[in-house]
């Protein structure tokens, strides 16, 4: 009788951790669907709205009258900013960083130098751009851009890898921001996005702050906010 409740528990057991199993590699699986849907989504729509934005300044718009007076500007900032905009899945990518750690390494390099150039040429350009609504919004989102991007790095040289991944995330939302405010561009001129407001630059510069804030406020909530509520919700329960 003992020798088939001991058979019975092995069965009960195997048969919890089979369950259990095969729940997690579903979880597993429909996260994975999730996360390369959300990638091929974002990395499309960047392209799209990267054409768009090349096609209005350097095709409509112009880049300046002289090479120093804006045109200069107008390059080395497309051409830095490139750089992280084009890295940033593959340095996200788990499967390429474990396969290929020392090229993960170098590309962040990249990325990390492509960001503070990118930057420093933002602050010039929003220092010096004809709209006066639109020069605050731009100093603070090239300023966030460099204090995320440098934070991220001097986390990872001192061997803090959560911390570090989590300055990434923040400093590629800030990459992101012209996506972002591409997209509210044409939600108001397009769709009557913000219509509420009668003036031009206020609605203008209203959808600039929006275009960063938004974006870094939804990454808090998710990577920061939700993970500290529920800490604090286990060290209540634990006590």
């Amino acid at each position: 009788m003992a020798g088939v409740l001991k058979l019975f528990c092995v069965i009960k057991k195997y048969l919890l951790y089979t369950y259990v199993g095969c729940k997690l590699k579903n979880m597993m699986t429909r996260k994975n669907i999730f996360i390369k849907i959300f990638w091929s989504f974002l990395i499309m729509i960047s392209a799209y709205y990267l054409y768009r934005a090349i096609n209005y300044r350097f095709v409509n718009e112009g880049i300046g009258p002289t090479f120093w007076n804006k045109q200069f500007w107008f390059v080395s900032h497309f051409i830095t900013a490139m750089l992280p905009l084009i890295l940033g899945p593959f340095q996200f990518w788990v499967w390429f960083r474990n396969r290929y750690i020392e090229l993960h390494r170098l590309l962040g390099k990249f990325y990390i130098l492509g960001c503070l150039f990118g930057g420093l040429s933002a602050i010039y350009l929003g220092i010096t751009q004809p709209y006066d609504g639109s020069i605050v919004p731009s100093l603070i989102l090239a300023t966030l851009w460099l204090f995320m991007t440098s934070a991220a790095w001097l986390t990872i040289k001192r061997k803090n890898i959560q911390a570090h991944r989590l300055f990434m995330i923040r400093s590629y939302t800030l990459t992101l921001a012209f996506v972002f405010l591409r997209i509210l561009s044409d939600l108001v001129y397009k769709h009557n996005f913000l219509a509420f407001i009668d003036n031009q630059e206020v609605r203008d510069s209203t959808y600039e702050w929006m275009s960063w804030i938004i974006p870094l406020l939804v990454v808090e909530f998710y990577i920061s906010w939700i993970p500290s509520i529920k800490k604090n919700k286990h060290k209540r329960a634990g006590s």
